[in-house]
């Protein structure tokens, strides 16, 4: 049995990263595990995605759909568009809205916000009342992938773009200690993770750019084709000479990244949390969501190291 001797409100946060965000899923079986329960949950993007779904009580859920994705079922539930954003989330979103069966926010089995960005003032918006998937969806939509959302008569986009590691939320729901996760902290290292090993021959400068291929041997639409020296058990992936032009959706993803990394690290340094989880998801893409297991074992890791400090911080035997 826990004695909380220090703090009566534990505030879970639950930061953006799209695909990384599969990591939470680790994180909280990890504190769960030594006994460790929040009293309140709070996310950005897929963060609010997660923490949504672990209010409703539907964490096994997530696990077990997450760890069937493949990349072709990722394809398979995009829906492109061409206006607002490249893909509408329609088929998306409608997979969770079944499991949160029209429930709102006051319905969930425990306090949770939702964090998005007003499009035109840039203002973050804090949803904590009304539909589940209305304010999940709107917490999601990365601007240029995904359209925004009209919401209580504003567009909103992802909250990522005003606070990716929502601290300061947890702090408005009156939590008075608060346990972040932050996707974002190495993902500009370029590091390798959980995929096999590419093997990188010399380049021949005459030789054409090498390309991502299907498992039938034709490459992938290149906006659509896995980042190049990534591997998995879906493609076969060959590194391109570094002059070679990024594709539309690397473009992108490497963008996102860069503003995560400098957004999160600005917000954490002027409302830092009380205790900062950082899974190592340096060589994990923002679209990689079929890699789930690698995901989640890095977010149970990276609980599982700071254990020792999380118990002394909260004053657990």
């Amino acid at each position: 049995m826990i004695h909380r001797r220090r703090y009566s409100r534990i505030g879970l946060v639950l930061g953006g990263g799209a695909a990384r965000g599969w990591a939470h899923i680790g994180a909280i079986r990890a504190l769960h595990d030594a006994g460790i329960k929040p009293d309140v949950v709070c996310g950005t993007s897929i963060g609010a995605l997660v923490g949504a779904i672990y209010a409703n009580g539907d964490l096994d859920w997530l696990e077990e759909w997450v760890s069937r994705l493949t990349w072709q079922t990722v394809v398979r539930l995009l829906d492109l568009r061409f206006s607002g954003g490249l893909l509408g989330g329609r088929k998306v979103i409608q997979i969770f809205a079944d499991k949160f069966a029209g429930r709102s926010i006051a319905q969930l089995n425990m306090p949770f916000a939702a964090v998005a960005t007003e499009l035109d003032s840039g203002r973050e918006s804090w949803l904590q009342d009304g539909s589940v998937v209305d304010a999940v969806r709107a917490s999601i939509a990365i601007p240029g992938i995904f359209t925004p959302v009209f919401y209580n008569g504003v567009w909103l986009v992802d909250g990522g773009l005003s606070n990716p590691v929502p601290v300061s939320v947890a702090r408005g729901m009156r939590a008075d200690c608060v346990i972040a996760v932050d996707l974002n902290n190495d993902i500009l290292n370029g590091r390798d993770f959980g995929g096999a090993a590419v093997d990188t021959p010399a380049l021949d400068p005459d030789a054409p750019p090498p390309v991502a291929l299907r498992r039938n041997g034709k490459p992938w639409p290149r906006w659509l084709a896995p980042a190049e020296g990534r591997a998995s058990d879906d493609v076969r992936v060959a590194p391109a000479p570094s002059a070679r032009v990024p594709s539309m959706l690397s473009s992108i993803a490497q963008s996102i990244d860069i503003m995560q990394v400098r957004i999160s690290r600005s917000r954490l340094a002027g409302e830092p949390a009380d205790i900062l989880i950082q899974p190592r998801l340096g060589g994990m893409g923002i679209f990689d969501f079929h890699r789930a297991g690698p995901a989640i074992e890095e977010g149970r890791a990276a609980v599982e190291v700071m254990l020792p400090a999380i118990r002394a911080r909260l004053g657990i035997d």
